[in-house]
């Protein structure tokens, strides 16, 4: 977050030096503009990343150029703090409903502004970490969930969910396809999720066909594994070609011109952890564990999900972990 550009609205030349003071200390990088209008315009060519709004102030007041950013395209992303002398809770209301991510009263105490400023930005980058085409949230929302579920110590299970062979349907039935049974199976994984996880749980979207799932309600991984599983078995035949279902397969050519053959039917493999089995202390190792689980699941035919139960760095032998297919 440092070096990130934070734009103040205010009048009061005092508040700008202390602002500017606090900002700079912590590295952000601060601009100013001294009304309402000037703000419209400033924020509409910096595009900042954060603006501290004043509401008292000449010409335009914080309310208007709240509404007002918030209704312009390029302007409607950029979060913003109300901070004003209104302490009144009709005005704090007001500056919410318009669309400010919080609201501070002067006069405030410099380490909480600090505080709500980075919630703010990283609540906001959490946000814009979103996969375009599922809309769940991305890479950087992901190690922030593992980080803080590993700093509090509580139980949850993590699950990484894989189609298999996903490149073959891409390259036979288009890229329009793939992103159809992507969403397809984002759509059943929340589904599942929403059945037998809790509210506090999380699914993250890795890229591609690859998608994160971790529960706090370890006792139930199993159950969301099996209602994915079965939800894609019902729901990805519709995906292929009559004749292709008739067959029960598709064929392509390899590099070598050599046919292949696959399933008519896409299949999943889901790797399962949980810090009740290992105790992780990073989110390298459970990627780690992870990728060394989802590849001995691979190496099934159909749809499975493969949970660890060994304490041990390496999978050893069968019983270290157990397969269960759909």
């Amino acid at each position: 977050m440092p070096g990130e550009r934070i734009l103040i609205v205010d009048d009061e030349p005092d508040i700008i030096i202390l602002l500017k003071a606090i900002l700079e200390k912590e590295t952000f990088r601060s601009y100013v503009a001294n009304n309402g209008k000037e703000a419209i315009e400033l924020a509409k060519t910096l595009l900042p990343d954060l603006i501290l709004l004043d509401i008292l102030m000449p010409k335009v007041d914080g309310y208007e150029v709240c509404r007002r950013l918030r209704d312009n395209f390029h302007t409607s992303h950029i979060p913003i703090i109300i901070l004003t002398a209104r302490d009144a809770p009709i005005d704090k209301v007001k500056g919410l409903k318009l669309g400010a991510d919080d609201y501070v009263t002067k006069p405030f105490n410099h380490d909480e502004l600090l505080a709500r400023i980075k919630a703010v930005l990283r609540r906001t980058h959490l946000e814009r970490d979103c996969n375009p085409l599922t809309q769940l949230p991305g890479n950087i929302a992901i190690e922030y969930q593992i980080r803080d579920r590993l700093k509090l110590g509580l139980p949850f299970a993590f699950m990484y969910a894989d189609l298999d062979n996903f490149k073959a349907f891409n390259d036979y039935y288009g890229y329009n396809r793939g992103d159809v049974a992507i969403k397809l199976l984002a759509n059943i994984i929340l589904i599942a999720v929403k059945k037998y996880g809790s509210a506090n749980d999380f699914i993250g979207h890795i890229g591609g066909d690859d998608f994160i799932i971790i529960t706090k309600k370890v006792e139930s991984m199993e159950d969301i594994c099996k209602d994915i599983i079965d939800g894609l078995k019902t729901s990805s035949p519709e995906l292929f070609e009559q004749k292709d279902r008739k067959k029960g397969y598709f064929e392509t050519i390899d590099r070598r011109g050599n046919k292949k053959r696959f399933s008519a039917q896409l299949n999943l493999t889901i790797a399962v952890t949980s810090n009740q089995h290992v105790n992780f202390s990073n989110s390298l190792q459970i990627s780690d564990t992870l990728a060394e689980i989802k590849r001995y699941g691979k190496q099934m035919e159909g749809s499975v999900f493969v949970v660890d139960r060994r304490g041990e760095k390496k999978i050893n032998k069968p019983s270290d972990v157990s397969v269960s297919k759909q």
